[in-house]
């Protein structure tokens, strides 16, 4: 489902690099040259991160000294769609695009990447390697622009958290479960979500499984009473109440929209 490999060398433009799935992203910490595709030659820089689609063969022409070659599945990239619905977010594997990361983004960005690399390693299951996945597309791409004024540490706190929410938040209500998941008093929890996402855990818990009810809604044949009993809901009308006030319309409403 993922690869991350070091990258380093010369290179000439003969030789594709090779990905085993769609979704590829080459970080340069260093290096000189051009990265080569049919749309044309782009520079490689310092600092620079190219977000590749899947068309078309990869191949660089010049040297590398210190770089990361990232490749990964559609089924890992979707968290991060669903969490990103704007369209920068699904357009960002279109086309060929870079972004040069300032001196202090480069330095959070490998360590990040060293960090993902004793995940996989570690052979974390999926739900956690898509959230730390989702977490670091947004970081890189500039599209959490409050990510960017956290610390290396809080950082991988927001990953901690949400690796836990997405794999409890089914059957787990209670505010204290996640207070000590994440090694928190429930109030200082509450101070660090809002700070760094502007919720509260009651509001991101609530938020999460909408997310889910409505992902059921669009793209499952679950009946509204199956979708009810998964999302850990006793009875159907509290899940009915709950998605009207989350949405706005009925759930009914909601699964004609597509």
């Amino acid at each position: 489902m993922i690869q991350l490999e070091p990258i380093s060398g010369v290179f000439n433009r003969e030789r594709a690099l090779q990905a085993t799935y769609p979704m590829r992203m080459l970080i340069v910490k260093e290096g000189i040259g051009f990265l080569c595709m049919n749309s044309g030659d782009h520079e490689l820089l310092e600092k620079r991160i190219f977000f590749i689609p899947e068309e078309g063969l990869v191949r660089l022409e010049g040297q590398i000294k210190s770089g990361y070659w990232l490749n990964f599945s559609s089924v890992l990239y979707a968290e991060f769609l669903l969490q990103h619905l704007d369209p920068l977010a699904k357009n960002l594997f279109l086309n060929l695009s870079y972004r040069d990361l300032t001196p202090q983004e480069s330095v959070k960005t490998y360590s990040l990447l060293d960090q993902l690399k004793k995940e996989i390693g570690a052979k974390k299951d999926l739900r956690f390697l898509a959230q730390y996945l989702s977490l670091f597309l947004g970081y890189t791409a500039g599209l959490d622009g409050y990510l960017a004024a956290l610390t290396l540490d809080e950082l991988q706190q927001v990953l901690r958290f949400r690796a836990i929410l997405d794999q409890y938040y089914r059957e787990e209500r209670a505010i204290q479960f996640y207070a000590e998941g994440m090694g928190m008093s429930v109030g200082k929890l509450n101070k660090f979500l809002d700070r760094v996402l502007g919720k509260s855990l009651t509001v991101l818990i609530k938020d999460r499984i909408m997310r889910e009810a409505e992902e059921l809604l669009l793209n499952s044949d679950y009946s509204v009473d199956q979708i009810s009993r998964i999302l850990g809901f006793e009875q159907t009308n509290k899940f009915l109440t709950s998605f009207r006030r989350h949405k706005g319309i009925s759930a009914l409403q909601f699964s004609k929209l597509v």
